[in-house]
């Protein structure tokens, strides 16, 4: 076996010779260190309020022979364990179509469009436990292919992206992953317009996404092996799936945007989640190339599969009795439950060294709960400087 492995390294040496050479591309390395100072409101116990973070990317690209070129990307978090925090390689097609192979940087697919709205440094849910409902638990995922196709100018596109199984890890060459997966996925990214000058700009889209477990609800009771009377389900009821629209415009220094998204997570449970819609509106200011604002809001409603949430106005205590006959005691929450997110944001820069800033609060029930009651505002507010090269 070792002398056919020769034989044939020797028989393409000339071409692999040839081909290296096409190959050939340029090598860059870049980094960034961030030193935060974070302050969250006083029914939260904050300690340490200095931290740091360090991150090592390193990236290559080159042509091919009849067009368009390929990139590769990696990213080191520079934690004691040094692991691969993301990576990922883009063919592109002459320009006009991608095929990318992505783990973990999430800058393909739904998620590269889950919340869109124009900030200055951070998303006004950034710091907080509770996140706006939004897309992306598909080419968020580790492992995922992405095809997309734009046309140029007016940016018309659609991209789709397929993985084969959620929820696991990086994978080395020649690898498989765990079985800690259960479940494909695939999103759709279109794209009606998306055009960006250096005065004027403006984009709509819309996006969708549907997960595929191994086994559903829905699934089992289709299985004529398995009769209705006898049919248990402990798991999703049926496929989870999600869909966004969106509308960003920008004029001179100004950058308007609003997002609807809404979700159905398939939660079979009594006291669970039947769906999810959110909406975020927001805008930003830049002032030259050195200074932004920006400010924005988000309205996030849950809908649960029962009022009382798996409790009883005459048992249960106090808890329940809050939470159900459709009405908390002031007069919010049961079946439905509203979140309410505001922020800003803030940045300057000068040249690789930028201090930003930001202060996001959120009212509600989903915002670490245990702690206080229905209504009070909790708040995550940072001041972060960073040095790039």
């Amino acid at each position: 076996m070792n002398k056919l492995k020769n034989i044939g390294i020797s028989a393409l040496t000339g071409t692999l010779v040839s081909l290296s050479a096409a190959q050939a591309g340029g090598i860059s390395v870049s980094g960034n260190w961030e030193l935060s100072y974070t302050n969250l409101n006083h029914t939260k116990v904050t300690g340490n309020k200095l931290g740091m973070n360090k991150n090592l990317g390193f990236g290559a690209s080159g042509d091919v022979s009849d067009g368009g070129g390929v990139t590769w990307a990696t990213t080191l978090g520079m934690s004691d364990a040094f692991g691969l925090s993301s990576a990922s390689m883009n063919i592109n097609m002459g320009g006009i179509a991608t095929l990318a192979y992505d783990s973990g940087t999430g800058g393909y697919g739904a998620n590269a469009v889950d919340n869109i709205v124009p900030t200055a440094w951070e998303e006004i849910d950034y710091g907080l436990s509770t996140g706006i409902t939004d897309l992306g638990a598909v080419s968020a995922s580790k492992g995922v292919i992405n095809f997309a196709i734009k046309a140029p100018t007016a940016g018309t596109g659609l991209a789709i992206s397929y993985i084969n199984r959620m929820g696991t890890g990086h994978n080395g060459d020649g690898a498989t992953s765990e079985s800690t997966g259960n479940q494909q996925g695939i999103d759709i990214v279109l794209d009606l317009v998306d055009y960006d000058a250096a005065h004027f700009g403006f984009r709509l889209g819309m996006a969708g996404e549907l997960q595929l477990p191994d086994k559903t609800c829905e699934g089992e009771k289709d299985d004529k092996d398995s009769p209705d009377d006898q049919h248990t389900c402990t798991g999703l009821k049926d496929n989870p799936y999600g869909m966004s629209s969106y509308v960003t415009l920008k004029l001179g220094p100004l950058s308007l945007g609003t997002q609807a998204t809404f979700t159905d997570p398939m939660d079979y449970t009594v006291d669970g989640i039947k769906n999810k819609r959110s909406i975020i509106a927001g805008g930003a200011l830049t002032f030259g190339s050195n200074l932004s604002l920006s400010y924005g809001e988000a309205w996030d409603r849950y809908r649960y599969n029962d009022a009382c949430r798996g409790g009883d106005r005459a048992e249960g205590g106090k808890d329940n009795m809050m939470k159900c006959s459709g009405l908390n005691v002031d007069g919010s929450g049961g079946e439905y439950e509203t979140i309410r997110y505001s922020g800003w944001s803030a940045a300057i820069n000068f040249g690789p060294a930028a201090l930003k800033a930001t202060r996001n609060t959120v009212g509600g029930w989903g915002e670490n709960s245990s702690n206080t009651g229905e209504g009070l505002q909790k708040s995550h507010s940072e001041i972060n400087l960073s040095i790039a090269f």
